[in-house]
């Protein structure tokens, strides 16, 4: 995974609408102050080979549990904790506020080969379509 607490590291994202969408996001967290990603929160590019527990291990988010419940994806109740999930065609934006301060945890899923599949399948039940949209 690719954690991303800089718009700087933005050069380092090489396809063009995951890397468009991240320029649009890092403005969007921190409007009207500048960026701080202790205040404002920071992006994560799930890569492949990533596994649902080695992003808990890195950024303390179950991607398929529940901070609100013992439930699990996969479980007849589950509900998932992020604030919202969208298809954006050929990947997933997945976006965790923390607390009232809107600080937010955005989840970047490609729909590649390699990525955890269950992610995806959690991704694929619950995701809203959109198209790339700036804000």
């Amino acid at each position: 995974m690719i954690v991303l607490r800089d718009p700087k590291q933005l050069v380092d994202i090489i396809d063009p609408e995951i890397n468009a969408l991240l320029q649009i996001r890092f403005q969007n967290i921190c409007e009207p102050e500048p960026y701080d990603p202790d205040l404002h929160g920071y992006f994560v590019l799930v890569q492949p080979g990533d596994t649902a527990e080695s992003i808990e291990e890195k950024t303390g988010i179950n991607l398929l549990g529940s901070l609100f419940s013992d439930e699990v994806y996969g479980d007849p109740d589950y509900r998932p904790d992020f604030e919202y999930l969208i298809d954006q065609g050929h990947f997933f934006e997945a976006v965790y506020i923390a607390n009232d301060s809107g600080f937010a945890e955005v989840f970047i899923v490609p729909k590649e080969d390699g990525i955890d599949e269950r992610i995806l399948k959690l991704c694929d039940e619950f995701a809203e379509f959109t198209e790339i949209t700036p804000g």
